[in-house]
């Protein structure tokens, strides 16, 4: 085998393994990507990859995301963290080169690794599902093992796309064969109602009705447009209906909400200042007597009430939780009517006990009206994942009015926002003081709006640029990428990272933009 024929083999095995291995192992997507650099500097023909560049610049131009960085040590004072923030983001620089000045990949060798990609994210969902059935893992978000959930719901977003395409254009899968897809595609929605992950279900819905659109659109065929067409309406207002029937169903009471006198035992209900919260429409903080509580939970469960529960929790608000959940009072009495499920349901940290009857996505949505509805009446957003945004984006805000121009620095984001929480005195608790959760919002705290602007147009301008050739892998994922960028910093981990730099490059510079992607 001649030496090239050696490199190209090698590179194309660090793009099947790093594709496969992105959804169940950093170290292992690391080192194939590591193994695909070495073999491009030992490659040679430095020439004819200079020459790439210089007929492709947007490489360059995307590669200036990374160079903001390393311009903005010059504003930096914490060294350590940004040198941790340059070796995370390093595939941002690495992966457009390496990959933009390789060789240009066949259709039918990038619809292998696209496969391979399909393939780990397919056996992570399994690996995931398998431990649901099992019971293993706190919460939902263990069972994402080797990445993130928020992460891995991008991936299997991707993944039903690449499918669809796949099936519509009979590549890998042939009429006998499409019911393998569909069943891969029901496993990959099922394992993200699993993991609950909210921005994986926004960029599937928002993703598909800007795909529908685009293919009522383009299409020739005045039926198939029509149905496109008609689908990009349905889908949206399906969503909205079902996030209506929750908000109703929040607020809908099981119980009478009538605060009484006594209990069934003749002891006056305690005196307790509401805030208004409720579950399942029953307020919380309405007739509680916690003497009975206390003697009548002794008797049911080994764990005292001023005690936590498994999740950490205070049991004694997780049990107020749960019976107002079913429209008890909270006294002896409701204590009786708690069913031997329900005090273990209690004791493993179930504040609901609709968290136990349904599963998946409708807890979570339902999880986050409740967020908003408590951050609305209390101003209490501490561990609550989605109203502990709107505080991050807050400060956010507040840094950026601060460093409008220069920035804070690449490693200094973290240290302002540190500051920022303790000088203005804010009722987030030490462990949640994060940074913003978007993306565009970190770019412009962390090196001012000159920053912002280059890095708005080296994510946006090779896109655009490219656009004319019609490739749907990279509009799909484009998509996908940016519109996760608006909820999280999808940049900010080695898995986001690595994500975003391997896809924006193999689906933007490994094709012939004169020619659209096609099984040929």
């Amino acid at each position: 085998m001649k030496r090239q024929q050696v490199h190209t083999a090698i590179y194309h095995i660090g793009l099947l393994l790093m594709a496969f291995f992105m959804p169940l192992s950093i170290f292992m997507t690391n080192a194939s990507m590591i193994m695909i650099a070495v073999n491009w500097v030992l490659e040679g023909k430095y020439k004819q990859k200079l020459n790439r560049i210089r007929d492709n610049w947007s490489i360059l131009v995307f590669c200036l995301i990374y160079i903001v960085h390393l311009v903005w040590l010059a504003n930096t004072s914490n060294f350590a963290y940004a040198a941790s923030d340059l070796r995370v983001k390093l595939p941002l620089l690495i992966l457009p080169i390496v990959i933009g000045t390789s060789d240009l990949l066949l259709t039918k060798r990038l619809n292998q690794i696209l496969l391979a990609f399909v393939g780990g994210v397919f056996v992570s969902a399994c690996i995931g599902i398998s431990a649901s059935l099992l019971g293993f893992g706190d919460n939902f978000r263990d069972l994402a093992l080797f990445v993130s959930n928020i992460r891995l719901s991008l991936m299997a977003c991707l993944s039903i796309f690449i499918i669809l395409y796949f099936v519509d254009k009979g590549i890998f899968f042939k009429r006998w064969t499409i019911v393998v897809a569909v069943l891969v595609i029901l496993q990959m929605l099922v394992f993200m109602w699993l993991i609950q992950s909210i921005t994986g279900y926004v960029c599937l819905f928002a993703t598909l009705i800007i795909v529908l659109i685009s293919v009522s659109i383009k299409t020739k065929r005045k039926l198939y447009s029509r149905i496109c067409l008609s689908l990009a309406i349905v889908v949206p207002l399906v969503v909205i209906g079902l996030l209506a029937f929750c908000i109703h169903d929040f607020y809908k009471p099981t119980g009478e909400n009538v605060q009484l006198e006594k209990t069934a035992r003749g002891v006056p209900y305690d005196e307790v200042f509401s805030d208004g919260t409720i579950e399942n429409g029953n307020v919380v903080w309405m007739n509680v007597s916690k003497q009975e509580l206390e003697q009548s939970w002794k008797e049911r469960s080994g764990i005292p009430l001023d005690s936590l529960d498994n999740r950490g929790q205070h049991i004694y608000y997780t049990l107020l939780r749960y019976m107002t959940s079913i429209g008890l009072t909270k006294d002896a009495e409701g204590v009786a009517r708690l069913s031997q499920a329900d005090i273990k349901n209690i004791e493993s940290g179930e504040t609901n006990y609709r968290f136990v009857k349904n599963g998946g996505l409708l807890n979570r949505i339902y999880v986050i009206i409740w967020e908003f509805d408590v951050y609305r009446k209390t101003g209490d957003c501490n561990g609550h994942s989605v109203t502990q945004r709107v505080e991050f984006l807050k400060y956010g805000l507040k840094l950026i009015g601060r460093n409008f121009f220069a920035g804070t620095g690449v490693g200094d984001v973290n240290d302002e926002y540190q500051a920022i929480y303790e000088e203005e005195g804010s009722s987030l608790m030490r462990d949640y003081w994060h940074r913003a959760h978007n993306q565009f919002v970190t770019f412009f705290i962390a090196f001012g709006i000159f920053g912002l602007l280059i890095c708005v147009f080296a994510w946006f301008y090779p896109a655009i640029a490219g656009w004319k050739s019609r490739n749907y892998y990279f509009m799909i994922f484009f998509l996908i990428a940016t519109i996760s960028m608006f909820s999280d910093d999808t940049l900010e981990t080695s898995t986001g990272a690595v994500f975003v730099a391997f896809f924006y490059s193999l689906l933007r510079w490994t094709t012939d933009e004169k020619r659209e992607i096609n099984e040929g």
